[in-house]
C-alpha cells in the first residue's frame, strides 16, 4: 500500500471500457530469400542440424523404451522418458540468439530444449572458452570420456559430443552424467550453458524463472530467462501465481532509476495442443488460443504472440522481436509457440485420446522435412547433404550410447562404496557472507534507522535492579529478527525481502518495519 500511490474515487468510478489490442497468430511470413540478410549457408545447415540430433536423441530413447534396442545396440531403461517428438524446430529456433547469459527452465519434457541450448552455446564460445568449461566440469572426467572416441574433428565438435553424452549420461542414471545420475530425465542441467534444471512439477519453472528473473534485474546482471512450459499448465496454480508475479506494476511504476522497467522474462508455452490425454483447445481450457491469457494480465497483454513452431525460422524471428522487447525494459513477454508431439505423453501412453488421422497429418508436415524442403528449393544445399548430416547425426547418437550403457566407462554412483557420494555435492555447513562483491543499497546507515535506534533503548534482560521490566520496555524476539535481517541487508547487496504487507505495513508481526525507510524499492516490496 504504497503512499504514493492514490486512489481517487472520482477517477475509479468513470465509466469507459477496456480496449485490447490485435494479438498476432502465425504472422510470419518470410522466405529464405528474405533471411539471407541474417544467416549464412552454414547457420541454415546448422539449424537442420540441431533438430536432427534432437529429433534422432529421443528417437533413440523411444526405442530403447518401447523395444530395449536402437540401431543394434541393446539396453533396458526402466526411468521415466517425456518426449518431445515433433517439437524440434520450436526447441532450436528458441535457442538460436541465446547466449550463455540467458537462462532457460525446462518443461516437462525437456531434452530437446536442453540440447538445443548446449549446442547454440556451443556455436557461440570461442574454442578457449569451451575447452575451459570442458576441463573444469567434474574435474574434465565427461571430457576425458568423449576424447578418447572422437574421431578427429574440432573444438566444437568435441563439445557436441560432450553435451550428448552429459545429457543422455544424466538420463541414464550414471555416476558421468552432467549432475552424477541424480537428476535424471527430469531434473538435468547444465550452468555453464544456462540449462538450467527443468521440472516434474506441471508448470513448476514458471515461478522458479520469475525468481531468476528478478535477480537479474536487482543484480543488473546481463541476459534474459525464458520459463519454458506447456499449454496444460495453464490451469496450475503456480504458473498463475507466476504470471502476476512477473507483471507487477511497481517494476514500471514505483521502482527508481536503472531499476524501473518489467522482468528480463519470456514465459514460452510449447502448445503442443495436450496436456496428458486432454486437448486444451475446445476441452480442458477456454482461451480457444493462449495467446490470448496476455491480454488478461497486463495492459501490454504480455506482447503476447502465437508463433508457428513447426518453422525454426519463425521462432527465431519472434525471439528476436522479443528480445527487443526485453532489451528495452518492457517484459515480460507470453510467446504462444503453436507445436505437435508425435510421441505420447511417455513411451506407455498409446495416445488412445487422438485419431491416428491427426498424428499422420501433423506427421505429413513434419518440421525437419519441410525446412530441408525449403533450403533445397531455395539452392542452399542439395538434398544428398542432408542425408549426410542425418547419417553423422545417427553415428553420434550410437556411439555415445554404447559409452553411456558400459559400465566401464560409465558407471553408476556406489553408494555403498562411496556413503558420502550425495552430501560431498551439497552446500551443507557452509557459511556465504555475501553473495556478490559489490556495496550494498541503502537509504541510510544502520545507526540512522529509528527502528535500530528504538531498539537499542530497549530492556534486554526481563529483570532490571531486582524488579521485573515492563513489557512494553523489553526487547522482544521479532526486535532480533529484525536486527539480524536488517544486519544482512548492509552486508549483502543481493538480499531482498518481498511479500504480502513487506512494505510500509511492516510485516503480520511488526518484524520488517523500520526497511522501508532504510531500503530502496527494489530491495523490499509488496507483492
Amino acid at each position: 500500500m504504497p503512499k504514493s500511490i492514490h486512489i481517487d474515487p472520482n477517477e475509479a468510478r468513470k465509466p469507459g471500457f477496456i480496449h485490447f489490442t490485435d494479438i498476432p497468430v502465425n504472422q510470419y511470413k518470410k522466405t529464405i530469400e528474405e533471411e539471407k540478410a541474417f544467416y549464412t549457408r552454414d547457420d541454415f545447415m546448422r539449424i537442420f542440424r540441431d533438430m536432427a540430433i534432437i529429433r534422432e536423441f529421443e528417437g533413440m530413447i523411444n526405442l530403447i523404451k518401447t523395444t530395449n534396442e536402437y540401431n543394434g545396440v541393446s539396453y533396458n531403461h526402466p526411468g521415466p522418458a517425456h518426449l518431445s517428438l515433433g517439437q524440434e524446430a520450436s526447441a532450436v529456433g528458441q535457442a538460436y540468439l541465446l547466449t550463455t547469459e540467458d537462462y532457460i527452465f525446462g518443461s516437462h519434457r525437456s531434452h530437446g530444449e536442453i540440447l538445443a541450448k548446449g549446442l547454440s552455446a556451443i556455436q557461440k564460445l570461442s574454442d578457449k572458452d569451451l575447452e575451459e568449461v570442458m576441463r573444469s566440469f567434474f574435474g574434465g572426467r565427461i571430457l576425458n570420456i568423449v576424447e578418447k572416441q572422437q574421431k578427429g574433428g574440432d573444438m566444437k565438435a568435441l563439445a557436441v559430443d560432450f553435451l550428448v553424452y552429459g545429457a543422455l549420461a544424466e538420463i541414464f542414471a550414471r555416476d558421468t552424467g552432467f549432475n552424477r545420475g541424480l537428476g535424471g530425465s527430469m531434473h538435468a542441467f547444465f550452468l555453464p550453458f544456462g540449462i538450467y534444471p527443468n521440472n516434474a512439477i506441471v508448470g513448476g519453472s514458471a515461478d522458479i524463472s520469475v525468481g531468476a528473473a528478478l535477480f537479474k534485474k536487482i543484480n543488473k546482471k546481463p541476459g534474459i530467462v525464458i520459463a519454458n512450459i506447456g499449454d496444460a499448465s495453464m490451469g496450475c496454480g503456480p504458473v498463475w501465481e507466476a504470471l502476476c508475479l512477473a507483471t507487477m506494476d511497481q517494476y514500471k511504476k514505483l521502482w527508481e532509476g536503472e531499476y524501473r522497467g518489467g522482468l528480463p522474462l519470456i514465459f514460452n508455452f510449447f502448445n503442443n495442443q495436450y496436456g496428458m490425454g486432454g486437448q486444451t483447445r475446445g476441452e480442458t481450457m477456454g482461451y480457444d488460443m493462449l495467446a490470448r491469457v496476455g491480454a488478461g494480465v497486463d495492459p501490454e497483454q504480455m506482447h503476447a504472440e502465437r508463433v508457428d513452431g513447426y518453422d525454426p525460422l519463425a521462432m527465431i524471428d519472434a525471439m528476436r522481436r522479443k528480445k527487443q522487447i526485453i532489451d528495452k525494459k518492457q517484459g515480460p513477454v507470453l510467446l504462444d509457440v503453436l507445436t505437435y508431439r508425435i510421441s505420447g505423453h511417455s513411451p506407455s501412453d498409446a495416445s488412445s485420446y487422438r485419431t491416428k488421422e491427426e498424428i499422420e497429418a501433423w506427421q505429413q508436415q513434419d518440421s525437419l522435412v519441410e525446412y530441408r524442403r525449403k533450403l533445397v528449393n531455395a539452392g542452399i544445399a542439395a538434398d544428398s547433404e542432408f542425408d549426410v548430416i542425418l547419417d553423422q547425426v545417427r553415428d553420434l547418437i550410437t556411439r555415445t550410447l554404447k559409452l553411456v550403457i558400459d559400465d566401464a566407462v560409465s558407471p553408476r554412483m556406489d553408494l555403498a562404496r562411496d556413503p558420502d557420494a550425495i552430501a560431498d555435492l551439497m552446500l551443507s555447513n557452509q557459511r556465504v557472507e555475501r553473495m556478490d562483491d559489490r556495496e550494498p543499497e541503502v537509504c541510510h546507515s544502520r545507526e540512522e534507522n529509528l527502528r535500530v535506534q528504538a531498539i537499542a533503548k530497549r530492556e534486554r534482560y526481563y529483570m532490571k535492579d531486582g524488579k521485573p521490566v515492563s513489557k512494553n520496555k523489553l526487547y522482544q524476539f521479532r526486535d532480533a529478527i529484525f536486527e539480524a535481517v536488517y544486519d544482512k541487508f548492509h552486508v549483502d547487496p543481493t538480499l531482498v525481502a518481498y511479500g504480502e504487507e513487506n512494505r510500509d505495513w511492516g510485516g503480520a508481526f511488526a518484524v520488517y518495519r523500520g526497511l522501508t525507510e532504510g531500503l530502496p524499492y527494489q530491495r523490499v516490496f509488496n507483492s
